[in-house]
């Protein structure tokens, strides 16, 4: 018994010597890590400072992201600003030559807060103040940035910049940076065709600061395109093994491949997309081209109606052995609609379907698919739009015996009946059709208020085609409908019978619908277009085209009550846009007088008061609205151009800083309104100018340097002015103008520019037609002989111009084959016969006003 007492003081004595020798370990751990400490390089003291000083600008620019209207420059650029410190901090001590661990702990310092930065520039919601700073950051890790002291010698500056860069292998950005500034570079809303080109440019990642401003700028396709060599060359990606050729994935590529197709907007633009597949397919490392990326190329080229290149890129994919599946197929077929081909797209369904397809005339390339429901409402979308309803319905019967009608099969059968004007046969569908909505708890109930009924879309497409019909009965007939089958109107059903009946001068009923709306609970942006319309309506053409009969009294009443509707929206919070404001613009311009100041008024009054308090500075515009707003001044530039004031109307164009050519035809059409055609040409020549535009001759780099490609429309406005003057130098100088637009733009005339030109030109009689007249003549008319014409309207035209070569003194048209045979048609026409005109009497003027008319009854007899 005695020794136990001894044995348990043993143990005791046991752990109070191990407590000992532990609390001397942490003691000497402790005092080692406090000599650490003293020994750490006083950089460590200050990278960990300036990380916590960014770890707050963040913070800040989380914050403010929120906030729509925030545009802070020296808020965003503070992460840049901090990170370019640490970098000249980082140079100068990296010249004292200290240890190696030391510059790589100061390294991963920097390098961390790197991928703070990048993650946050590179990641949702994108916009592009965001992705060009990342892209700043990423220039400044690679290369050092724009370093204002790096060429500072002294005092621990040193201008070599090998001292600029990080240790290896952080002197390199990591692989999933890369992918994430991908992403955003190419998500849909950064290339998105509702930012101009100036809103969507990227700064570029330059191997050197010497560039110039210009081209330091492009755009996020191109920029993606850049980075997506990178990844596959390897160079400036830091991988996590030593395997520089990474396998590539296939997405990455079709990432950039899709930015590309889905920006482009002509086919000129569609050769960047190539370049991307091309590099695909000569890239060792990357998985061969397959189905997916044709038919990202497909539906590009069939958005853009090029069934050339829709062929071309087919027979591409079966050079290249790649199997189509179901989905490029139905790319190819919604392709070839969107072409205008509905038959092509039928027989590729045919070759898809073995009991329809004869296996001896089989296409080897196409293997047997079975089409699903997308392959026939493509194809019923195709017929709709062609207006051939009876094909639709015959179809519809297939698609209903094979199980596949569904939602949007009736969506585009009713579109098709509403554009043949079949309502009946467009209700019947609805009747049958119609999918029953799950509305049988609270859930559902909420879920309708936020989820639109699978056919609203069909339900609003009748109801627009009955209104414009002018059966205004019957859309509101409809709405009632609507609700009794539980189909909720959505904001766009209420956009159309709202329209409907301001421009029906129904105001009371039209406010009506406005209340009904407002009980829908939607959110207050997706109201804006309602009382857009309701303003459009009140303002309409019905009214200002008409004021002899309405009265101008009543128009100016119409124009105090959409003002009234624009101070209504801002009181209940309804922020109008721009639309909203260029409507009311276009109504204030068509007073008589027109009320042009009072408009500017306006913009400016909304442009201050639309913009939140904290940010009314300055330099700073509110969704858009402002005197330099494109849709805002071209508005304007109408308005002066009908109060004669060429001068304010030139001062609105300038304010544009990327003008295009709506805003350019107008100021155009002002200036000819106000018999300024001489500044009108002297405009053109300073605007247009394909050397420029082509880019066979640079601009000066200056903001003024701006050029407007010119359209069908640009040379009517001018053409048209110059034929009026009547005078042959006029003539000829119209003639070379309309030889110009088809030479050297390529662009072909409508009828409208036919026949301003035909009018012109034989309004006259054939006295004093020379030959220049009579050459010019031929040409328009033969142009017009391409173009699609209502009923017999080109042969009227033909008649009157028949009438003029027979009677004028000039002969050359004896030597032009197409007017010989001209002449020489049948003179036995039976509006000759009927009115007892001889040919050359029916020399002035034979269409237009009530000519036009007789002409008319006479086809119809």
């Amino acid at each position: 018994m005695r020794h136990l007492p001894i044995s348990i003081s043993a143990g005791r004595g046991c752990s109070l010597s191990k407590l000992y020798e532990s609390r001397q370990a942490i003691s000497s751990l402790q005092s080692n890590e406090s000599a650490s400490l003293r020994r750490q390089p006083p950089i460590i003291t200050l990278l960990s400072e300036q990380t916590e000083a960014l770890l707050q600008s963040l913070n800040e620019l989380n914050s403010s992201g929120n906030d729509e209207d925030t545009n802070n420059t020296s808020t965003s650029q503070g992460p840049l600003r901090i990170l370019t410190e640490m970098m000249i901090s980082y140079a100068k001590w990296s010249s004292t030559n200290p240890e190696p661990s030391s510059k790589i702990i100061a390294s991963t310092i920097i390098d961390k807060d790197f991928r703070h930065v990048t993650n946050y520039c590179f990641s949702k919601p994108y916009k592009m103040d965001k992705i060009n700073l990342g892209m700043e950051i990423l220039q400044l890790q690679l290369n050092g940035g724009t370093l204002s002291e790096r060429k500072v010698n002294g005092n621990g500056v040193v201008a070599d910049d090998t001292h600029l860069l990080l240790e290896a292998p952080r002197h390199s950005i990591p692989r999933g940076t890369w992918l994430k500034a991908l992403r955003a570079l190419t998500s849909s809303d950064i290339n998105s065709s509702r930012f101009s080109s100036t809103l969507r440019s990227v700064r570029t990642l330059a191997s050197s600061s010497s560039k110039n401003e210009e081209q330091q700028l492009t755009t996020p396709s191109n920029a993606a395109f850049r980075i997506l060599q990178r990844l596959v060359t390897g160079k400036g990606v830091r991988q996590h093994s030593n395997n520089t050729q990474q396998h590539m994935d296939e997405r990455d590529f079709n990432m950039v491949l899709h930015a590309y197709c889905a920006s482009a907007l002509s086919h000129d633009q569609m050769h960047a997309a190539h370049r991307v597949m091309a590099l695909q397919e000569r890239t060792q490392h990357a998985p061969a081209l397959s189905a997916v990326a044709y038919s990202i190329l497909l539906k590009a080229y069939g958005r853009l109606k090029d069934i050339k290149n829709v062929e071309m890129s087919i027979l591409h994919a079966q050079r290249n052995n790649v199997a189509p599946d179901i989905v490029m197929a139905n790319t190819v077929i919604d392709a070839y609609v969107n072409c205008g081909d509905v038959d092509k797209a039928r027989e590729l369904v045919q070759l898809m379907t073995a009991e329809e397809s004869d296996a001896k005339d089989r296409n080897e390339y196409w293997p047997l698919l079975r089409p699903n429901s997308r392959t026939y409402n493509t194809i019923l979308k195709g017929m709709a739009e062609q207006g051939d309803v009876k094909l639709a319905m015959d179809l519809s019967k297939i698609v209903k015996a094979k199980g596949l009608w569904d939602n949007v099969t009736t969506n585009t059968l009713v579109k098709a009946a509403v554009a043949a004007e079949e309502f009946e046969m467009a209700e019947d569908i609805l009747s049958k059709h119609t999918s029953i909505f799950n509305d049988d708890d609270d859930i559902g109930r909420r879920t309708r208020r936020q989820v639109d009924h699978p056919n609203i879309e069909a339900y609003t497409e009748l109801v627009d085609g009955y209104a414009k019909a002018g059966f205004l009965e019957k859309a509101l007939g409809l709405m009632q409908i609507m609700r009794n089958r539980g189909v909720e109107p959505n904001e766009y059903t209420y956009t159309c019978i709202v329209g409907a009946l301001a421009r029906s001068n129904k105001v009371r009923q039209a406010r009506k619908m406005i209340e009904y709306a407002l009980n829908l609970n939607l959110p207050r942006k997706k109201l804006t277009p309602i009382y857009n319309a309701f303003i459009s309506g009140l303002l309409s053409d019905n009214w200002s085209d008409n004021l002899e009969s309405a009265g101008q009294a009543s128009y100016a009443a119409n124009v105090v009550e959409a003002l009234a509707v624009l101070q209504e929206m801002q009181d209940m919070n309804i922020r109008p846009n721009v639309v909203t404001v260029s409507v009311v613009i276009d109504g204030l311009g068509r007073c008589n007088p027109p009320r042009c100041q009072d408009a500017k008024d306006l913009v400016q009054h909304l442009e201050f008061t639309l913009r939140p308090k904290s940010s009314r500075i300055p330099g700073l515009t509110s969704r858009g609205i402002s005197l330099s707003n494109r849709n805002i001044a071209t508005a304007l530039i109408r308005a002066y151009g009908r109060g004669n004031d060429v001068a304010s109307a030139i001062q609105s164009f300038e304010r544009i800083a990327s003008p295009d050519v709506v805003a350019f035809n107008t100021l155009l059409d002002a200036c000819c309104r106000s018999d300024k055609l001489k500044l009108a040409l002297e405009l053109f020549g300073e605007y247009v100018s394909y050397e420029r535009w082509s880019g066979d001759r640079p601009g000066s780099g200056n903001s003024e340097d701006i050029t407007i490609k010119p359209d069908v429309v640009t040379y009517t406005t001018l053409i048209s002015s110059l034929l009026q003057l009547k005078s042959k130098a006029a003539t000829k100088r119209a003639s070379k103008m309309y030889t110009d637009m088809k030479q050297t733009w390529m662009i072909y005339p409508d009828t409208r520019l036919v026949d301003t030109i035909l009018s012109a030109m034989i309004s006259g009689g054939p006295i004093g037609f020379n030959d220049d007249d009579v050459r010019f003549t031929l040409v328009v008319l033969r142009d017009g002989e391409r173009l699609e014409w209502k009923g017999r309207q080109y042969e009227r035209r033909k008649r009157a111009v028949r009438a003029i070569l027979v009677g004028c003194s000039s002969e050359v048209w004896k030597n032009d084959e197409f007017a010989y045979g001209l002449v020489n048609d049948d003179p036995a026409d039976p509006l000759f016969t009927k009115k007892g005109w001889n040919q050359i009497d029916s020399g002035f003027r034979l269409w237009g006003g009530e000519g036009e008319q007789n002409a008319e009854q006479v086809d119809n007899n």
